[in-house]
């Protein structure tokens, strides 16, 4: 980092006077294009197999990470992975998934104080550490065995999504549109999925567009949904960061548009206007 000079960061074009970081490529940047390069990096580890090993290593060390540990992870992550970092970035990137766990922590500790209030401890009623809301005995005893805590339908969804879906889903719903987040049909996990209008919305990190494997992959299971009577439409990581509010503006107003269209087939379908 470094305080000593005017510079044009090399990603945004914005002239600062400020500090300044470097990417691995030699890249100056400013701190806000250096944050949204570790949020990528962030990104491809949610959108690999990689995620339980870093979280889980972040999890046992809590912000306390050993130097030894970081270059084996970093080598493990390049190797194994394909994800490119050195020790000294994987530490940030683990710092902030460390930040984000700390403060998922002391909003279950508010909610606990809350519930604890509200209601005699002794009961048997079971409720969402976040929201708070009343569960169902079946969904407690789900959460507890795959998420090691109580959580509402949700926020277990919310758990499991990566940041750009649920970025893409908070600013959906926002506008009024009624989607699941974290869905499944019969032969794949969907990211965003909006019934209503038979619509299935995939966020994608880069390896889905270049390695050829995963868009085969990809190109099967979406050929499966319109079978069954469904349109994809994927984003890459970048549309949802540079271009969330007019993806999400969008959407919606297709949505309304696909939503209206199979209504009126409900109740009006071709085959019986053909034949009146």
């Amino acid at each position: 980092m470094g305080w000593d000079k005017i510079f044009n960061c090399e990603h945004c074009g914005k002239k600062l006077w400020t500090s300044y970081r470097k990417l691995p490529d030699g890249k100056v940047v400013c701190n806000e294009c250096y944050t949204f390069h570790l949020m990528q990096l962030l990104d491809k580890i949610n959108d690999n197999k990689a995620y339980d090993i870093v979280y889980n290593f972040v999890e046992k060390y809590q912000g306390k990470f050993p130097a030894d540990l970081l270059g084996e992870l970093s080598r493990l992550l390049s190797i194994k992975y394909k994800i490119t970092m050195d020790a000294m970035t994987l530490r940030e990137v683990s710092q902030i998934i460390w930040d984000k766990i700390e403060q998922e922590n002391k909003l279950v500790k508010l909610a606990k104080l809350e519930r604890d209030l509200k209601r005699d401890t002794s009961s048997q009623d079971y409720y969402c550490e976040v929201c708070n809301v009343k569960l169902p005995k079946t969904e407690y005893d789900y959460s507890m065995t795959n998420f090691g805590k109580s959580l509402c339908l949700h926020h277990q969804r919310e758990k499991r999504a990566s940041p750009h879906a649920l970025k893409l889903y908070e600013a959906m719903r926002k506008r009024g549109v009624f989607c699941e987040l974290e869905s499944y049909n019969s032969s794949k996990h969907i990211d965003i999925a909006v019934r209503d209008a038979r619509l299935y919305i995939g966020i994608d990190g880069e390896h889905h567009n270049l390695d050829p494997e995963q868009l085969v992959i990809d190109l099967m299971k979406d050929e499966e949904s319109s079978k069954e009577g469904f349109a994809t439409k994927r984003y890459s990581l970048k549309e949802i960061d540079e271009s969330l509010d007019g993806i999400a503006d969008a959407l919606t107003e297709v949505i309304k548009q696909r939503a209206k269209k199979f209504q009126q087939e409900k109740f009006f379908p071709q085959e019986s206007i053909k034949n009146f």
